[in-house]
């Protein structure tokens, strides 16, 4: 009984002081992205890239129809993913990669004006191989390439959901209540 008073007494004050030092638990980020339509625009209009795009829009709070003329459009004009060896093992067989994803962009207003100019974000990793568990190398790539495609949604978010970029869709001629 006594024993279950102390460790009840010690989460509550580690809990406390968790929360006085303003730990938070890491959550889905809110954007306060300026516009709630988003015209959505890219050569491979399919790719699990754009899907993931707009699922994350949609999250927050950005419907991406197809194509509409009244919204701003937001151009992927380029998808770049690269596997680049940086070290050979000892039977001259690469042992070590950099993946590097890249996407080209740019936003456009629904007059033509262009809010963001083309500008690129990628996001790299390393990734070692091992001849006897090539399965599970290739599984591990394939998740990375997952995770560097979900950090540059995240990058992009932050840009649309720039000040600046909010101040200037306020005053085009597009902007929405």
């Amino acid at each position: 009984m006594k024993t279950r008073c102390y460790s009840l007494l010690f989460a509550i004050v580690f809990s406390l002081m968790l929360n006085a030092c303003g730990f938070q638990l890491r959550g889905q980020d809110k954007f306060s992205i300026p516009f709630h339509t988003l015209s959505l625009e890219a050569n491979q209009p399919y790719s699990k890239f754009i899907n993931e795009l707009k699922k994350a829009l949609e999250t927050a709070g950005v419907y991406t129809p197809f194509a509409p003329a009244t919204s701003p459009r937001l151009q992927v004009l380029a998808q770049n993913y690269t596997r680049t060896p940086t070290s050979l093992g000892d039977a001259g067989q690469t042992t070590t990669y950099l993946l590097a994803y890249r996407i080209l962009f740019q936003l456009i207003d629904c007059k033509g004006h262009v809010l963001l100019k083309p500008q690129s974000v990628q996001a790299t990793r390393t990734f070692s191989i091992t001849s006897n568990q090539l399965t599970g190398d290739l599984n591990t790539e394939n998740d990375l390439r997952e995770n560097m495609q979900q950090d540059i949604i995240q990058q992009l978010l932050i840009r649309l959901a720039s000040p600046d970029l909010r101040q200037q869709f306020r005053c085009s001629t597009c902007s929405q209540s």
